[in-house]
């Protein structure tokens, strides 16, 4: 798939919502344009009656997008999401969006997990507590990755074409121990995930939280900042997130 087919989609939706506003506008121009010879306003009168509506709208609008209302774990989300997009000649190579659970991530997520499916204190805490487990043993990441042949995206597989690697601002180096392929159909996945797109294929990349020999974490308490590493033969690309 193309990097043009990949990005239409987001712009006919743009299009479309825009096109949509104007036509509800204009009818609301004539609606109060009606309403002036029928009632005899001012034009005065009309043009407030007509700047209200306007405002009205779009107040509207407004809150039918916040239906839901982000809890703390889709204020965090963003904060620990990085993206970036390879593209050679205007052809695209990698298109890579990585979540690092950090602690707060995951604390957040237990609260609206445990909201959605209404669980009583013994159930959250025994979530709380698996979520305080895989944050001790590992440095976690989800990523959402498209590439343009399908076969490219292989990072789940032992012959993969891409390596990974978790590197802090010392240089110091870690390769995942485990990497996952989810099912990107899930709902659970979509919902916590959004960028999530119907394109990409989606991964639980799992570091060791400790080196080899090592008494302190990875990355430790005074790095100011870690990367993640993708790099292959067809692309390469570096995240940073800044703990300092």
């Amino acid at each position: 798939m193309s990097l043009m087919r990949y990005l239409q989609k987001g712009m006919w939706s743009v299009r479309m919502n825009k096109k949509v506003r104007r036509q509800r506008i204009r009818a609301i121009g004539y609606r109060l344009w009606a309403m002036g010879f029928t009632y005899r306003l001012s034009p005065i009168a009309y043009c407030l009656i007509f700047a209200f509506s306007i405002l009205l709208f779009t107040g509207c609008a407004s809150k039918q997008g916040e239906v839901k209302q982000p809890s703390g774990y889709f204020d965090i989300l963003p904060q620990m999401t990085k993206s970036k997009k390879v593209i050679d000649n205007l052809d695209s190579k990698l298109f890579v969006s990585a979540t690092y659970k950090s602690r707060p991530l995951r604390e957040a997520y237990v609260d609206e997990y445990a909201r959605r499916y209404q669980m009583d204190d013994s159930q959250r805490q025994s979530l709380q507590k698996m979520e305080k487990d895989l944050d001790e043993r590992f440095n976690e990441f989800f990523m959402a990755v498209y590439t343009p042949d399908e076969r490219w995206n292989d990072f789940n597989t032992p012959e993969s074409i891409w390596k990974i690697y978790l590197e802090d601002e010392k240089g110091n180096r870690v390769s995942p121990v485990e990497i996952k392929k989810v099912d990107v159909n899930s709902p659970l996945i979509r919902e916590f995930y959004p960028y999530l797109d119907l394109w990409s294929s989606g991964y639980i990349v799992r570091f060791p939280k400790y080196m080899i020999g090592g008494e302190e974490p990875f990355p430790g308490k005074d790095t100011a900042y870690f990367k993640l590493i993708i790099t292959g033969v067809v692309a390469s690309m570096e995240l940073e997130w800044r703990l300092k």
